[in-house]
């Protein structure tokens, strides 16, 4: 949700880079020439040096303000306020910084999150119109029409500003064949699209500029932003302005006993991390812990039960597709341990989703939310799986002093990754997602440019399940993965179908999930951009998914067989979707909780055989399973 608010309310502008490789055909520059004049000429173009914009802006269910500074050729600094979001961004030179919407805390923009805030201040600060198209390239796309007429779309692409040697996106921007103005730009995010339509061209301080923007996201009409500007000015003093990244402010955390470091055991339940949490005084609730998700997450019916206030309203993108959220104020969350270890932080910002009714059959148990980004990259976070501990420190006084060697964070909106690679030829960018039970997640767009379906052997289909709605996903072997200088063989490989959603991105290969994290101690320090694995007991196990092949969900204390994947010992024992299982190997069903039943289906030892009763169409029976290896 971060992502959506970044790329929707930052109208703003960007710094200069050296021209080279610049690039415009004929016909694209008699456009951009037209467009100069009918706006009031090249020379009115030149001569701006500073500018000022404030407008008011409306989403979400929010009424709010954006302000914005720039300096050529190099500096800008904006300021957004919407309800409980309050979004700074600075850029000075070739660096850059932005604030958390929901903590307010500074982050330095690197990698592609440094990449899209160049790309997106140089196009805002019309580069492209300048002698040289400020070293990027342009090009008649097509001709079309829109709501006031025909048009000519020019596609244009930026130069590669950070000089780190990624690909930018093209944007395509659309002229009116009338006016000569601009009218519109299409941009790609990821595997999303954003539309921008320029309206109310007046003519101001030397120019004709558009006061009003609309901007939306394709299949996410929930999050439409509307900007209407009340002051435009040109050349006017910016000193003083904060272009370079403020000192970070204290923030509202406390820690409870040491301070700098908290120990916290965790539960690992159905392979997620679980840690307990108390909201505003209240009891300890459960929570997941997970990297993949962007900001803290409370159930929408948890929420309604304690009488939380919530506001606006926005479609988040999840694993399957996009589902609705609005969002709260916390008092205070309090994460700790039966000791007493742990933090305290006051005002939190929440997103509030329909969660229970997806996982609670899934983990037998409800649960109050998820801890997301916004809290976890406060610390450098240590995951140690093989002691079910999670230990948090303080990114000021933190100092690893282990023997491995730290691995490049990649930062990408709010999900730390890692390199990895396919059988040693295969490289993507991978998301850690300690929210995931999954070994490796592979998005279908890596996996088609690298026909990875073809090379992985006998595959099973499954259905999947993430924020936003479902998707199914193909499971098999490849010979190898690697992160790093660590490598395993024979892992298996989960390859999305989805359409939608965080698992059809573009922008990444897939999602590493905890049953590849597992064989790790996984220390992830946000500050320095740095992910340290130290093997563990698990390091050398061969992957495995499930050796019985079913999946068991409970609801109202019922449990059921979820689904049997095809040709496993579950299939072959006669199980089917819907049965109403009653007893496990005699004892009935309600003296099993998820991990015990976990224990059996998934880790069993091959071979291993048992009775499960069951009750179908009002009839009980009892079958036999053996345990098996579903995923040769």
């Amino acid at each position: 949700m971060r992502r959506v608010i970044a790329v929707l309310l930052l109208v703003c502008c960007a710094p200069f880079a050296p021209c080279a490789h610049a690039e415009a055909t004929p016909e694209a520059e008699s456009v951009i020439q037209r467009y100069l004049e009918r706006t009031g000429g090249a020379a009115a173009f030149a001569a701006e040096s500073t500018s000022y914009v404030h407008a008011k802006v409306y989403a979400f269910g929010f009424e709010g303000s954006f302000a914005s500074w720039t300096s050529r050729p190099a500096r800008r600094y904006t300021r957004t306020e919407l309800g409980p979001f309050k979004l700074s961004e600075g850029i000075d030179g070739a660096t850059g910084w932005r604030t958390d919407p929901t903590t307010g805390v500074v982050r330095a923009l690197s990698d592609h999150d440094l990449d899209d805030a160049l790309a997106s201040a140089w196009f805002d600060l019309e580069r492209w119109a300048e002698p040289g198209q400020g070293g990027g390239r342009v090009r008649v796309a097509r001709a079309d029409k829109d709501s006031l007429g025909t048009v000519t779309v020019l596609e244009v692409t930026p130069p590669d500003l950070a000089g780190g040697g990624r690909s930018v996106r093209s944007r395509f921007l659309w002229f009116s064949d009338v006016s000569g103005y601009l009218v519109r730009v299409d941009a790609r995010s990821d595997q999303r699209e954003t539309t921008t339509l320029y309206q109310d061209h007046r003519a101001h301080a030397g120019r004709v500029r558009s006061f009003v923007n609309e901007a939306g996201i394709a299949s996410m009409p929930a999050n439409h932003v509307r900007s209407v500007a009340d002051t435009q000015l040109v050349n006017i003093d910016v000193s003083g302005q904060p272009f370079r990244a403020p000192r970070e402010q204290a923030t509202a955390l406390r820690w409870l006993q040491q301070k700098g470091t908290a120990r916290l055991p965790f539960e690992y339940r159905a392979r997620h991390v679980w840690l307990k949490a108390s909201l505003n005084g209240g009891p300890p609730e459960h929570f997941l812990f997970d990297t993949g998700a962007t900001v803290t997450v409370l159930d929408s019916g948890w929420a309604a039960e304690h009488g939380l206030r919530t506001q606006g309203h926005m479609q988040a993108a999840g694993a399957g597709a996009a589902g609705g959220a609005s969002f709260t104020t916390l008092d205070s969350l309090r994460v700790a341990s039966a000791s007493g270890d742990g933090f305290v932080l006051a005002d939190v910002q929440a997103a509030v989703l329909d969660v229970n009714s997806s996982f609670e059959p899934l983990f037998w148990r409800r649960m109050a939310g998820v801890i997301g980004y916004d809290i976890i990259s406060r610390f450098v976070v240590t995951i140690d799986y093989d002691d079910s501990v999670l230990v948090l420190h303080d990114p000021a006084t933190y100092s690893y002093r282990g023997r491995e060697k730290p691995l490049p964070m990649v930062m990408n909106g709010t999900v730390p990754a890692l390199k990895g690679t396919f059988e040693g030829t295969d490289e993507g960018l991978f998301r850690l997602d300690v929210g995931s039970s999954s070994t490796v997640d592979v998005h279908a767009p890596f996996a088609r440019a690298k026909a990875l379906r073809g090379r992985m052997g006998r595959t099973l289909r499954v259905d999947g399940m993430g924020f936003g709605g479902t998707f199914t996903s193909e499971i098999g072997r490849l010979r190898s993965m690697s992160l790093g200088p660590y490598e395993w063989d024979d892992p298996i490989v989960v390859v999305s179908n989805a359409t939608e959603g965080a698992f059809a991105s573009e922008d990444f290969a897939g999602n590493i999930g905890n049953r590849i994290l597992e064989r790790f101690r996984v220390t992830l320090d946000f500050r320095r951009r740095e992910v340290i694995l130290e093997p563990g007991k698990h390091y050398a196990d061969r992957d495995r998914l499930t050796r019985a092949g079913v999946l068991l969900t409970r609801m109202n204390g019922v449990v059921t067989v979820g689904s049997v994947l095809p040709n496993s010992p579950g299939d072959h024992a006669g199980l089917m979707a819907g049965d109403e299982v009653l007893a496990i190997f005699g004892r009935p069903i309600a003296q099993w909780d998820l991990p015990q039943v976990s224990a059996l289906l998934d880790d069993g030892e091959i071979g291993a055989k048992f009775k499960v009763r069951i009750r179908r169409n009002d009839t009980e029976r009892t079958l036999k399973l053996k345990l098996a290896e579903v995923v040769r």
